[in-house]
């Protein structure tokens, strides 16, 4: 049996390494957490009456910001977002906001 210390010493080393391979994912992120909140936003909007398999609103969504979509798309599609309701349904899953 694991003695209270040693309990704690590993829950924090456990929190340690969960922060470090958060802060390694936030890092690879194409564009400002908060830019891709505000994709998502877009897209629940967008997709209101449905979604036509592309990623016509997600281009539409970039482009109105002035973000090169060969530095997103890729990253989207690596995360599950092969068009609009997958970017929603795959990687908004793992950047929903705290």
């Amino acid at each position: 049996m694991v003695d209270r210390q040693e309990a704690e010493r590993r829950k924090a080393l456990r929190r340690a390494a969960e922060a470090r391979q958060r802060a390694s994912r936030e890092a690879a992120l194409p564009l400002p957490k908060k830019t891709l909140w505000a994709l998502f936003d877009h897209l629940e909007d967008a997709l209101a009456d449905g979604c036509d398999h592309s990623l016509r609103f997600t281009r539409q969504f970039l482009a109105s910001r002035g973000i090169e979509p060969d530095r997103v798309l890729p990253w989207l599609e690596e995360h599950g977002g092969y068009c609009d309701c997958e970017v929603l349904a795959n990687v908004e899953e793992h950047w929903e906001r705290p």
